[in-house]
């Protein structure tokens, strides 16, 4: 009698929660922005939970919420929407309780930020910025959905002092208390790319790989113990890399610096991400208080170093932007949303089948091999672009100095490095 009782409560209780999602109602659907970044705002008679996928061919996001009806006035559940990046929505029911909002997108693009906004007399408002980031970001902001197993999603809450985008959609850049900050309305620090010129970007028919040469300009980075400078050992390696990548016809090589150029840390990574790259590399050769310290090691991101010298390291890097003097934009790379959170974590994964790819090509090299290790390299943020940093060997250590000096031993590493890239963009990426 009382598991009977206590069934009927449970039934009840799912019955009255079906009951009230059903009477929350989508009320208005509206979008602003460009071919690069759009703002989809959705308003509902009532808070409710949501989840997200994104899927490709055609690129759709897919929004789930619990059963709700379609109350937009003038518009019918299917319609186009107002800015060049989203081509338009489709409103129903795939399943009973469940009811679904596609949006039809131009292009790899994904959501980078989402927050609720309160009534202001029209109703909730969900706010959805959505950026164009290429196919490599598309797949890893994918996976990040699919490995949530759909769930609702924390949505960030902006602060009381934001302003409504109401019916005319503003940007974040756009705003004109916001000129150029790239501040979104949750006060966040969004970074997304200027719109470009033309209208749509033509498809690709080759992968982007950016290449970091570590230091440059006033940061030599280490000192070897000829006098050898770090900054011209990375910028000689990078050099050799980008021209075993392009010869392969399938790869198109991007630098961070072709000369002796300084560039923070935080610009090395948007470099890398306006450009939509498939990889990122960043080349070191370090040193290290034990002149015995010697090997080529690959290092992905982590919040936890794999061990002390791994910290030491990544110590020891992060201190480049120091040399450019002081940073008041921020004291992180790249502060991120609670997506683009999500996303980095994808982007761990990534780096980690990239760094094992790397280091299986780098068997039978002519110095030891460190291994795949980790650590908070700032420069290795990237929300949404797979990066390795690859530590060529130690300048404090003679044996490995004398080898970074020689065009030979370079060249065969980079002819290894290359090799590895490849073979990871075949397995794990796509051309547009």
């Amino acid at each position: 009698m009382r598991s009977l009782l206590l069934y009927g409560i449970i039934l009840w209780t799912m019955v009255a929660s079906t009951a009230a999602w059903a009477e929350n109602r989508i009320t208005g659907i509206r979008s602003g922005g460009n071919s690069e970044l759009a703002r989809l705002v959705i308003e509902t008679s009532t808070e409710i939970p949501l989840s997200m996928l994104l899927l490709s061919e055609p690129h759709r996001l897919v929004i789930d919420m619990p059963e709700t009806r379609w109350r937009v006035e003038g518009r019918s559940v299917t319609g186009g929407l107002e800015t060049s990046l989203l081509k338009g929505y489709r409103f129903g029911n795939p399943a009973a309780g469940v009811s679904r909002l596609v949006i039809d997108l131009d292009g790899p693009a994904i959501p980078v930020e989402a927050f609720r906004l309160p009534p202001n007399g029209r109703g909730h408002r969900l706010v959805i910025d959505i950026s164009q980031r290429g196919e490599t970001a598309f797949q890893l902001a994918a996976r990040a959905f699919n490995q949530q197993g759909n769930l609702p999603l924390k949505l960030d809450q902006p602060s009381p002092e934001q302003s409504d985008p109401g019916q005319t959609i503003l940007l974040p850049e756009q705003r004109p208390d916001r000129a150029n900050t790239g501040k979104s309305a949750s006060g966040l620090l969004l970074p997304l790319p200027r719109p470009r010129r033309n209208d749509r970007e033509p498809s690709r028919d080759k992968w982007v790989v950016f290449i970091d040469a570590g230091h440059g300009g006033k940061d030599p980075g280490a000192i070897g113990v000829s006098g050898v400078n770090e900054k011209h050992i990375t910028l000689k390696a990078a050099l050799e890399l980008a021209e075993n990548l392009n010869a392969t016809g399938r790869v198109n090589a991007l630098l961070s610096r072709k000369g002796d150029q300084y560039h923070r840390l935080r610009k090395r990574i948007q470099l890398a991400r306006d450009a939509k790259s498939d990889v990122f590399i960043s080349l070191h050769a370090d040193a290290a208080p034990n002149k015995k310290a010697m090997g080529v090691s690959v290092f992905t991101l982590s919040d936890t170093a794999s061990d002390k010298e791994a910290a030491f390291l990544a110590r020891q890097e992060n201190k480049a932007d120091l040399i450019g003097g002081p940073d008041l934009d921020t004291t992180d790379p790249v502060v991120t949303s609670t997506l683009l959170g999500m996303f980095q974590r994808e982007s761990m994964n990534q780096s980690s089948v990239l760094a094992a790819t790397i280091i299986r090509e780098f068997d039978g090299i002519s110095t030891s091999q460190r291994g795949h290790r980790f650590a908070g390299f700032a420069v290795l943020k990237s929300p949404d672009v797979p990066s390795v940093l690859v530590e060529m060997g130690f300048l404090t250590n003679r044996e490995d100095e004398k080898r970074l000096k020689s065009a030979a031993y370079r060249q065969d590493l980079m002819k290894r490095l290359a090799r590895a890239i490849v073979l990871y963009l075949e397995e794990n990426s796509s051309l547009e």
